[in-house]
């Protein structure tokens, strides 16, 4: 008997296909079918086709018959003598009805990602063991408790599918969590033995509990010139959270891994104690003799922490205005006709209602920025809702809407600044030069205004400025250096920016005399490399034998030195034209260098080096969300250990699906739910 497939390749539409799961569920069917062949056999189980059928009784004349009817089309057919199914299956072949259901939006078609059906385990049949696995990963990824294997429907919903799966209890599913997640660390663990160098992040955190917890994600570049990253640590930290505490945590993970010798650098921000294990560290690796960069770049500053701090010192100007606008949004927000109101108000004054309210975390002034960005927006619609309602009482005066333009202003810069420094999954420390002069030039350009408002709030954010930022970090004007966009041009026209006149030669010459050694160094390392590679392949020049007394001249030879005119690496990519990319195209740097690594062996091996160095802690930051979702009040039992594996292993599960999972950052914002949409008067939401 032809199978499902078979058949659907002989209908007049080839293009047209069946969902996976139906071809699955068809090749139990296929064996009922050779069953069916001797009419006399008792058949094994009952064939998936009459999921798609009914059988129902009907008057045929003045007899009662029975029938089978599609569900989709309600075409009838009359039952086989020997219950064989093969009509009902050609019917399936050619039903449009079907097809066309398969097609509505909602309904997911496995075949069409040829990847994803691998790596679901749907490529060949039911397993039991995969099953498991996958939930496994399911409740590791998607932070959901061990008891969901026990949840009635879900188990009805799986038997359903198939109804070979067993059901397994907490205590079974818990095993196999640590267990996959045991098996993601392994193929970590073979990650990074064929990686050279690892950059970390991290953070501390106090969960509900009041118990600390420190992240720690290893950032890397992979073998085919990727930028990834992943946390390999996510440990209770015992109190005092103190400089050699946090130095001793990270240390102990590091040795965990086997990794404590390819440290690179670390990013974390400004606090005394970080200070305090960053010297720590640095101390420990640089006796051991395991330092990369000298040294150079080790301890990086977190720049959106510092940027952070100096936007809290201008916001601080205009704190009066910051209230009445948070409380004011706050008290539109309480009720539903407050808002209808607001939105009708809008309205009729020509206001485009789509861009919603938006009300701030008083601790993260990026919302705030988004805050008065809306409130500014709604600007008249919130002096005409004054007018109709006399409890309404956070009015702004002209004044005050004045000043949070200019604030909201200057914030802008800021916010495009801190978005692009946040990135994990492109090098950030290239970008640096280029952004942060923006953000001086603004704060620069309030400190010299005439206004005094915007005088008295870009002084103290200019202190705070030149207090991290006085001395550009050499790491950031290497890694613009080795942008081929930029090149030397970057720093040269920026420096001009940033420092007086008579000082920009003077610095644009120390930073190219302290990156020739560090090329120098990586250079003798591809040479000794390159050599101890001949050596194992047995390569050697055979020549005639040097006799006695005939070596006086070869004894010259090799005491006279040798005089090269030949350039370096790194002088031949400085002289050259700076690669031109159109601002609409978006520049890979990393596939730039993987492009030009056999031109460049030793500089390009440099540039992946320093471009794997994060300048933000944002990906540490952001594994807090899930901490918080892991160890929520009714959790509060888990020990660390399991906190640990549960928080590391989605990271990994995450991070290696081919398929789009949530990130941590995006749940986080969607949780927040600060967006207020203006209901209209059909109260549906603008």
């Amino acid at each position: 008997m032809s199978s499902l497939k078979e058949s659907l390749d002989a209908t007049d539409n080839p293009s047209e296909h069946v969902d996976l799961n139906d071809e699955e569920s068809f090749e139990e069917e296929n064996m009922i079918d050779e069953d069916d062949v001797d009419a006399g056999s008792k058949r094994k189980s009952k064939s998936e086709v009459w999921l798609h059928f009914e059988t129902v009784e009907m008057m045929e004349g003045e007899k009662k018959v029975m029938k089978d009817r599609c569900i989709h089309c309600k075409k009838l057919y009359k039952p086989q003598a020997s219950k064989a199914t093969t009509q009902l299956k050609r019917h399936l072949n050619k039903c449009s009805y079907l097809k066309r259901s398969k097609g509505k939006k909602g309904f997911i078609n496995f075949e069409k990602a040829g990847n994803e059906a691998t790596e679901y385990g749907l490529s060949g049949g039911f397993e039991q063991t995969k099953c498991r696995e996958i939930i496994a990963k399911m409740i590791v990824a998607h932070e959901l408790p061990f008891s969901f294997v026990e949840y009635h429907w879900f188990n009805a919903l799986l038997k359903y599918l198939n109804p070979l799966f067993q059901k397994v209890s907490r205590a079974t599913i818990r095993k196999d969590c640590i267990k996959v997640v045991e098996s993601e660390r392994e193929k970590m663990k073979k990650v990074f033995k064929k990686t050279d160098m690892i950059s970390l992040t991290s953070d501390c955190w106090t969960s509900n509990q009041t118990i600390g917890y420190m992240c720690l994600t290893a950032h890397y570049i992979d073998s085919d010139w990727k930028m990834k990253k992943c946390i390999i640590g996510f440990n209770e930290l015992a109190p005092p959270h103190s400089g050699e505490v946090i130095s001793d945590a990270i240390l102990e993970c590091l040795i965990k891994w086997g990794i404590q010798d390819k440290i690179g650098t670390i990013t974390l921000d400004n606090a005394s104690n970080n200070d305090r294990a960053a010297a720590i560290l640095r101390n420990t690796f640089q006796g051991k003799g395991t330092l990369h960069f000298e040294g150079l770049f080790f301890h990086v500053r977190c720049c959106a922490h510092i940027l952070n701090l100096v936007v809290q010192d201008g916001l601080g100007t205009i704190d009066g205005c910051l209230v009445k606008i948070r409380e004011g949004v706050k008290y539109l927000k309480k009720s539903a006709g407050r808002l209808l109101k607001f939105g009708e108000i809008s309205i009729t004054l020509g206001i485009e209602t789509r861009r919603s309210l938006c009300i701030d975390v008083k601790t993260r002034w990026n919302s705030t920025h988004r805050m008065l960005k809306s409130a500014i927006h709604y600007k008249h619609a919130f002096e005409g809702y004054a007018l109709r309602d006399s409890n309404y009482e956070w009015s702004l005066t002209d004044e005050e809407w004045d000043r949070a333009k200019k604030v909201c202003k200057l914030l802008e810069v800021f916010s495009d600044a801190t978005d692009l420094f946040s990135g994990t999954l492109y090098p950030t420390a290239n970008l640096f030069l280029v952004e942060i002069f923006k953000v001086k030039r603004e704060i620069t350009n309030a400190v010299k205004s005439n206004d005094n408002f915007l005088k008295n709030m870009g002084r103290p954010m200019f202190d705070k400025f030149e207090k991290y930022w006085g001395e550009i970090g050499v790491l950031m004007s290497i890694a613009s250096l080795l942008d081929p966009r930029f090149k030397k041009e970057s720093i040269s026209w920026t420096f001009k920016k940033l420092y007086p006149e008579n000082e920009v030669d003077g610095r644009v010459e120390d930073v190219i005399n302290k990156l020739k050694p560090l090329f120098e160094k990586y250079s003798n390392a591809y040479q000794v490399a390159r050599a101890a590679d001949s050596n194992l392949n047995g390569t050697s020049s055979e020549g005639p034998s040097i006799r006695d007394g005939d070596d006086d001249f070869y004894a010259y030879l090799e005491t006279k030195p040798v005089e090269s005119t030949q350039k370096s690496e790194l002088d031949v990519y400085l002289e050259e034209p700076n690669f031109v990319v159109p601002r609409t195209i978006k520049f890979d740097v990393l596939q730039w260098w993987c492009q030009n690594s056999s031109k460049y062996p030793v500089l390009s091996k440099m540039a992946r080096d320093i471009f794997c160095i994060p300048i933000t802690t944002v990906a540490s930051e952001s594994a807090f969300s899930a901490g918080g979702r892991v160890l929520d009040d009714y959790r509060s039992s888990l020990s660390k250990d399991m906190v640990e594996l549960l928080v590391c292993g989605g990271d990994w599960i995450k991070s290696a699906s081919k398929s789009f999972i949530k990130t941590l950052e995006q749940s986080a914002k969607e949780e927040e739910n600060l967006e207020i949409p203006i209901p209209t008067s059909d109260g549906a939401s603008s």
